[in-house]
């Protein structure tokens, strides 16, 4: 054996890595992608709420104020509503994409980018249920409603991919405290900003906490505590 010859739980311990790093990278590109179809959420929220000021504008004309005016401006609120939770489309992806990313990096258990796919589709569909629902029962009912069914089955699904009640039960706790915090952005505008911008940094740092074990470079030595826990799962499973 030369001495350029390299031990299968370096080579896994090299390729994870390699792997890892070119992962964030794909992942980020496919949440900033998969805001294009949320384009046309937007769309149909405007056309779906213009129709509704034009029938309220119309039932004025004919003098049948009593009949429309209340619902007509419940529904241009539930609209308006949908509408600004469009605005944090990017941040509702790119938290949920670094959550699974998160725990692709610390089980060592991979995730395809097509099942990425389906978790950004299943939030872009909450979406349209959001509306849907907010045009029956107004905006709160059917936040609390659609979100709990996305987050439901983004936890379940969690826990399917990485063969885990465990880190099925840790996606029902970070993504209901998540799309908390997207409600309490549509209820607090003066404060939104805010709330957003400090929510995102603890995001990020906690991701950095969990993935600080994680060797980005190939190139670098695998040393220390962290790192070899993390890349000894490699060995285990393929033996």
């Amino acid at each position: 054996m030369s001495d350029s010859s390299i031990s299968q739980p370096e080579l896994w311990a090299r390729l994870n890595s390699r792997s890892m790093g070119v992962k964030l990278i794909l992942v980020s590109m496919l949440a900033l992608f998969m805001t294009i179809p949320s384009l046309f959420v937007r769309g149909l929220v405007n056309e779906r709420s213009q129709g509704t000021v034009s029938a309220a504008q119309e039932a004025r004309n004919q003098a049948a104020q009593r009949v429309f005016p209340g619902s007509s401006i419940k529904m241009v609120d539930s609209y308006r509503s949908v509408y600004r939770s469009l605005k944090y489309v990017l941040l509702f992806l790119g938290l949920v994409f670094l959550t699974y990313f998160v725990f692709e990096a610390t089980t060592g258990r991979r995730v395809h980018p097509a099942q990425y796919v389906l978790v950004g589709t299943a939030q872009l569909i909450f979406y349209l249920l959001l509306l849907s629902l907010a045009e029956k029962i107004g905006f709160d009912f059917a936040f609390l409603l659609a979100g709990g069914a996305t987050v439901a089955l983004l936890s379940v699904n969690a826990g399917w991919v990485f063969l885990s009640r465990l880190q099925g039960t840790r996606a029902l706790a970070i993504f209901s405290l998540l799309y908390g915090l997207i409600y309490m952005l549509l209820r607090l505008e003066d404060d939104a900003l805010l709330i957003g911008a400090v929510a995102s940094f603890l995001a990020v740092a906690a991701a950095m906490y969990s993935t600080r074990g994680i060797d980005w470079y190939s190139s670098l030595p695998v040393t220390g505590g962290p790192e070899r826990r993390f890349t000894s799962e490699g060995p285990k499973g393929t033996a």
